[in-house]
């Protein structure tokens, strides 16, 4: 039995329904000879009441049309080709290797292995990374070379990075990423933006309202302009490691000393390919077309094309053949190829043993010697084979060969064993388990001469590059690297030295000494080589010296005390009373704000010839230059540490100012430290004005640094000053010129600049590269919203404001809808895509982005175009709409709603705001290890 208590809870909660049910008692009891029709009216009820206590608002009903559903993608697939030559090893074909490096596998070398595409569509994407070069590459390098080499390798990066994409979009579920992700950040978006306009009783400029409101919980790219390009080069970046080749990505990255980044923000600098490449994705693609996505005038234009109820159009040729994805894109086109750049046919063979042994040695460092000794050991055997005077007794030592070749190479469990293809194994047990005359089919089959190309498509494929970029073939071209052996040399030299002075007890020989000995190194390049070098310092290379190094010149650093070699900084006073402003030498129009230090000496009276008061002025930076090279001598100083350092934002007066009392607390305690009361480094701080830069060991004259250094700063941490020491003895690598903006020969400015000056976004927020204020928590409405039906039901209520009477009926209908719309939808979303993707359209595709992004040459279209283009848009959305829509929410509601729908899109920085969204989550779909 129901108790009572609930029947009277649910009775008050539905009175209405309740009441109805009481009226339709007392008529039936009144007319109970009609009760048989009644009869259809109480089952009517009791099905209500009964399907009232199975159902929840929450609940759903099953997909009514099971035959509009999507194909299921299986993500984890086990034994696909793309899983098996991701695990499987290329060499010896087991899974998970423990022998050879993970990297080796086909992928990681030839991600289009096995890619094809049709002919027409790898014809327009030729032309269309052709342009990319053509644009971006040849207009410069054409000065500077004939040579196709570095443009090949660019041709395959290019090739190994579309071959990675294209292999991850075909695993993408591009219907859940659209109902799920996409549809959800735009919903959200919209959200906001209502949300925000109303706030502002829908009055004023809607896209600065938003933007006020979202305050810093807008995207970092929408900062500036040049936050934005600097988002996008560090998105190409954090991709490297999986749209790069090892090779590439390994020989052209390296990474900045301490001396030019903050610790905490260490930034890898890349150079050579990766920095091309990411330059040319991050400005030359990425930039221009998310420019062009947010532009209103494109988004109005799409959306007419979503409208248009013309069909696409039709094929009108048959499918063009398959071909490899980007192949004749890639082929090499260098004329003369380097004769630093071996043949393998040249280094496997056995009469160059200057060449195979180091070839050798590589390969045995990569655990893969097996391959080139199969290849050596089948090139034999195949020219004793093919001998056709070989008697009986030879067949039976080739059969011998051929079963220590199987046993060693082919079999499953051999230690060495290569991965071959089925039928090449099959063929060569059937000739070992056979008689020895069998032997004589392998002189008419294939499947040695198959085994053979296997393993030397394999060498020439994967280990011959990886030889050229090793230290082996280095070594074997020119010796010893030169900065391994002088670092070598000094370290040893230094090392006995030091340990010798820390060792002996007589006091005949002090590092001042040392440091005599050591200043004839600085000589010119004419007499570099000194007799009274020590013999440990014969074998440097010291061409690199510069001759305008002399032991002679003096010290040029002030105009102070020249005689500073007995100062006593305990009893200086340091001061910073303000802060100094200085004109930007880069840029007149801009300037920068320095510390003004002030030094008071209570050793010096007046009257005296030494001063007893100046100032110095220094920038924010050189106070941590001081700080890295006082720890380098001495140890990290506990007591005294400035604060965190800070990147950007660092030249502005409040920033400077804000630092003046801990600069100041700084120097004041370096004072107090007795080690630090003769340290010529914060000496060279206090009085030379000139800058304080990490490279002050070119700044101060080699001739007296040596030995003033090693006697000043006494500390035990020296081995950052004998690398630097060292360092210094090199030659500086030549500076890049400016190069002028295309088509201009007077203009220092970038060409990133055109690219930077917008006139729909101006500088985004116009925040640098620092966020704005402002901070508050975003309500998000959508939060606990899921579902295509769902963001439907929330567009209606926020901007259609649709009555509640039809809210109520949605929210009815989407028990039993819900499930059926949104599985409808993506079997939609699906057809389309595949559509879309259809040979003649995915050519009409690239042909169009290629028009956008380099031929966009038509005369920019005027305010009066772009608000016809608008109103057509607005016209097409409304005939969109059903009539019963039209009906239930009112023309007033719906023009109004479908108006501020069309005018959230029409603001260009918001459509940016979006499209950086957007794009956040089509890069963690596609990679999901960034996540």
């Amino acid at each position: 039995m129901i108790p009572w208590y609930l029947l009277k809870f649910y009775a008050q909660r539905h009175s209405k329904f309740t009441a109805s049910c009481i009226v339709l008692l007392i008529i039936n009891l009144l007319f109970y000879n009609l009760f048989h029709i009644f009869l259809i009216l109480w089952v009517f009820i009791i099905g209500v009441i009964f399907a009232y206590s199975l159902l929840s608002p929450i609940s759903v009903l099953p997909n009514l049309l099971p035959i509009y559903s999507k194909k299921s993608k299986h993500k984890n697939l086990g034994d696909d080709e793309l899983t098996l030559m991701k695990t499987v090893c290329t060499v010896c074909g087991l899974r998970r290797c423990p022998r050879h490096r993970p990297e080796l596998n086909i992928l990681a070398f030839q991600p289009w292995t096995n890619l094809d595409i049709h002919k027409s569509v790898d014809d327009a994407l030729h032309e269309f990374f052709n342009i990319v070069l053509k644009e971006f590459v040849y207009t410069w390098y054409r000065e500077l070379s004939e040579d196709e080499e570095f443009v090949d390798e660019l041709r395959t990066n290019f090739r190994f990075l579309a071959s990675v994409m294209f292999r991850r979009m075909k695993k993408l579920d591009v219907p859940e990423l659209v109902t799920k992700r996409l549809l959800r950040a735009s919903v959200q978006h919209i959200d906001l933006c209502v949300q925000a306009y109303k706030e502002a009783d829908y009055k004023g400029d809607i896209q600065q309202i938003v933007l006020d409101f979202m305050g810093s919980n807008v995207h970092c790219a929408m900062w500036s302009r040049k936050a934005e390009l600097e988002y996008l080069r560090r998105l190409v970046e954090s991709l490297f490691p999986y749209i790069l080749r090892p090779q590439a990505l390994n020989s052209s990255a390296c990474f900045t000393e301490a001396d030019d980044y903050d610790m905490d923000n260490f930034v890898p600098v890349l150079k050579s390919t990766c920095a091309l490449v990411r330059e040319l994705l991050a400005g030359a693609v990425l930039l221009p077309t998310l420019d062009a996505i947010a532009n209103p005038d494109l988004i109005n234009n799409l959306l007419l094309v979503f409208f248009d109820k013309t069909p696409p159009p039709q094929a009108t040729e048959p499918p063009s053949p398959m071909v490899p994805f980007l192949g004749q894109f890639s082929q090499a086109r260098a004329r003369n190829q380097s004769c630093l750049r071996l043949e393998l046919k040249d280094v496997i063979n056995p009469e160059c043993p200057e060449l195979l042994y180091p070839f050798m040695q590589f390969l045995k460092s990569e655990a893969a010697v097996n391959v080139l000794q199969f290849c050596l050991a089948c090139s034999d055997f195949n020219r004793r084979i093919l001998n056709p005077d070989a008697s009986q007794s030879e067949f039976s030592d080739l059969h011998s060969t051929v079963k220590d070749l199987y046993n060693v190479y082919c079999a499953p469990n051999a230690l060495d064993r290569i991965k071959f293809d089925d039928d090449i194994v099959e063929t060569l047990r059937e000739v070992v388990e056979g008689p020895p005359d069998q032997v004589i089919k392998l002189r008419t089959s294939a499947p040695l001469f198959k085994a053979y190309e296997h393993a030397y498509n394999l060498l020439e494929n994967n280990f011959l590059p990886m030889f050229h970029q090793s230290d082996d073939y280095y070594s074997m071209i020119c010796g010893d690297r030169p900065n391994a052996l002088l670092t070598k040399q000094m370290s040893s030299f230094f090392g006995g030295k030091l340990n010798s002075l820390r060792q002996t007890k007589k006091k005949d020989f002090t590092l001042a000494q040392f440091g005599n000995k050591l200043k004839d190194v600085f000589k010119s390049a004419d007499e570099r080589l000194s007799n009274n070098i020590e013999p440990a310092l014969d074998g440097m290379s010291l061409n690199s010296v510069s001759p305008s190094v002399c032991v002679e010149e003096e010290l040029e650093d002030s105009s102070l005390d020249c005689d500073h070699s007995m100062h006593d900084l305990s009893s200086w006073r340091v001061t910073i009373p303000r802060i100094g402003a200085r004109p930007d030498p880069e840029n007149p129009r801009k300037q920068y704000f320095v510390f003004i230090i002030d030094i008071r000496r209570l050793d010096v009276e007046e009257g005296e010839e030494r001063k007893q008061q100046w100032t110095v002025a220094r920038r924010y930076a050189e106070f941590y230059v001081l700080e890295q090279k006082l720890t380098e001598f001495h140890g990290e100083l506990l007591e005294c540490q400035l604060p965190a350092k800070k990147s950007f934002g660092t030249n502005k007066h409040d920033f400077t100012e804000g630092k003046k009392s801990d600069f100041e607390n700084y120097l004041q305690k370096l004072l107090t430290k007795p080690h630090l009361r003769n340290s010529e480094l914060l000496y060279q701080f206090l009085t030379s004005e000139h800058e304080f830069s990490t490279s002050f060991l070119p700044g101060i004259k080699l001739g007296k640094f040596v030995k003033t250094k090693l006697v000043k700063e006494k500390g035990q941490h020296l081995d950052e000053f004998l690398v630097t020491f060292a360092t210094s003895t090199e030659a500086s690598k030549p500076k890049s010129s400016k190069l002028s903006r295309r088509g201009s020969d007077t203009s220092l400015m970038s060409t990133s600049s055109d690219k930077l000056s917008g006139t729909h976004f101006d500088n985004n927020m116009n925040f640098g590269f620092q966020p704005p204020s402002s901070k508050r928590d975003l309500p998000h409405q959508v939060k606990d919203i899921d579902g295509a039906f769902d963001y439907l039901l929330f567009l209606l209520k926020n901007v259609f404001r649709a009555p509640e009477w039809f809210m109520g009926l949605m929210f009815s209908a989407r028990i039993l809808l819900k499930e059926t719309v949104e599985n409808y939808l993506d079997y939609h979303i699906e057809y389309k895509l595949s559509q879309v993707t259809q040979e003649h359209r995915l050519v009409g595709l690239v042909n169009l982005l290629k028009e956008i992004l380099f031929f966009d040459d038509d005369p920019p279209r005027s305010d009066e175009d772009k608000r016809i283009r608008y109103a057509s848009a607005y016209k097409e959305l409304l005939d969109f709409l059903p009539d019963v829509l039209h009906t239930a929410l009112g023309n007033s509601n719906t023009r109004e709603g479908c108006e501020l729908l069309l005018q959230i899109f029409q603001q260009p920085k918001l459509n940016k705001q979006l499209s950086y969204v957007l794009l956040d989550i089509v890069v963690q779909e596609l990679f999901p290890e960034l996540k």
